[in-house]
């Protein structure tokens, strides 16, 4: 009885350290993330509009600090204000983006895991993302 009650321990422990190693995939942010910010983001988010104060045309600018406080907490993304504004509801006013398509639970779960990973952002002309049109 104790044999088997160590055996079933045993393979518990097991199977939960196995669950827990799996790491989230690696994003590559200029052909996963750039796009993704230039078709939801940054018509809205750039120097000529700044909506909410955020401009996200190139990494500095970014991650520049807000009188709000910082939109992306690299390794953070449950406390990422860009990351839970794509998880309000599209009711809620503050919710993003604010018309248009909603972002598709694939597209959440690339920006959670990059921000998870870092969010990692290049330096020089792959890091810089242009509106695609003007506001």
């Amino acid at each position: 009885m104790k044999i088997a009650l160590l055996i079933c321990l045993v393979g518990l422990f097991d199977s939960m350290t196995f669950t827990q190693a799996v790491e989230p995939r690696t994003v590559d942010f200029v052909s996963e993330v750039k796009p993704f910010f230039t078709s939801k983001c940054v018509n809205c988010h750039h120097a000529g509009a700044l909506f909410g104060e955020l401009n996200l045309e190139n990494r500095a600018m970014a991650f520049k600090k807000r009188i709000k406080g910082p939109v992306i907490l690299p390794g953070r993304p449950d406390s990422s204000m860009l990351y839970l504004a794509l998880k309000l509801p599209p009711k809620n006013l503050k919710a993003m983006p604010p018309n248009g398509h909603r972002v598709s639970d694939q597209e959440m779960q690339l920006i959670y895991d990059w921000i998870k990973q870092g969010a990692p952002w290049p330096k020089g002309a792959a890091g810089v993302i242009v509106p695609t049109k003007e506001q």
